[in-house]
């Protein structure tokens, strides 16, 4: 578990006050508010959010759109992983029909 300090200490440009605002704003939620306990995935938003403020220039009303939307993407590739396990654990002569309904499915390169 890391502590407001450790974040503060690992990602340049973040101060206490800043990394507050995030987590007040919900941009940020650590494991144990009471103690303040923050994750490695924690730290890693954080840069995240630094970057997408400071060096990209995104404002406070974009930040959450733009976060929203990398969570979507986090959550479909998980989604994805779930249903690729499932597809592997099916016998080969149903994994070659999918492959086939979905090859199928794929659109046409436009090149």
């Amino acid at each position: 578990m890391l502590t407001e300090r450790d974040i503060v200490a690992r990602v340049q440009h973040v101060t206490v006050t800043r990394l507050r605002v995030w987590v007040r704003q919900g941009w940020i939620r650590p494991v144990a508010k009471a103690e303040q306990g923050y994750s490695e995935a924690d730290m890693a938003r954080a840069a995240l959010i630094r970057d997408l403020e400071d060096k990209l220039g995104f404002d406070e009303e974009q930040v959450p759109v733009l976060l929203n939307l990398i969570d979507q993407i986090h959550g479909l590739r998980a989604e994805l992983k779930t249903m690729l396990d499932a597809l592997e654990a099916l016998p080969e002569e149903v994994r070659a029909t999918v492959k086939m309904r979905i090859t199928k499915r794929k659109p046409k390169s436009r090149t």
